[in-house]
């Protein structure tokens, strides 16, 4: 009774720990990827949008942007990257080429050509695909002080 017990405890973790979802990469890079977070107690009222892009010759492009909430036109950037992709073992693994940031301390995003290419820092980022290919959630290392994001899949 004891060995079944811990047998199924030891199944259900095993479970819970493991993604089911095959990286489809036509999924992939036939889809963009984005999470939209709303300020509306701004004035005027924002979004945040985050959004990576992953295409059939290897190349990514990801992409903070804040955006008016009513018209949806771009009021400015807070980074963006270029890099290229691999699927290994089930996750999708970037190597960032160039990074660009906002360092301004007083400003939460900047006009895209006004931003700081950063060098010198872990250019890389891993990704996997969840339920049933509709998200993409970053892998985080362990130590880190977020949680990632979670990218829903949109239409290119």
């Amino acid at each position: 009774m004891k060995i079944n017990f811990l047998s199924s405890i030891f199944l259900m973790l095993l479970l819970l720990g493991c993604s089911d979802d095959e990286i489809n990469p036509k999924v992939l890079t036939e889809s963009q990827w984005q999470n939209v977070i709303e300020i509306q107690s701004a004035n005027p009222a924002y979004e945040v949008v985050y959004s990576i892009a992953f295409e059939a010759d290897g190349s990514a492009y990801s992409e903070v942007v804040f955006r008016d909430l009513e018209t949806k036109d771009i009021i400015g950037f807070q980074e963006y990257f270029t890099g290229s992709y691999q699927i290994i073992d089930k996750k999708i693994e970037v190597s960032i080429l160039e990074r660009f940031v906002n360092e301004e301390g007083d400003e939460l995003y900047l006009p895209k050509d006004e931003l700081t290419l950063l060098q010198g820092m872990d250019q890389s980022r891993e990704f996997e695909l969840r339920n049933n290919n509709t998200e993409l959630h970053t892998i985080m290392p362990l130590l880190a002080s977020s949680r990632g994001i979670i990218y829903q899949r949109v239409s290119k």
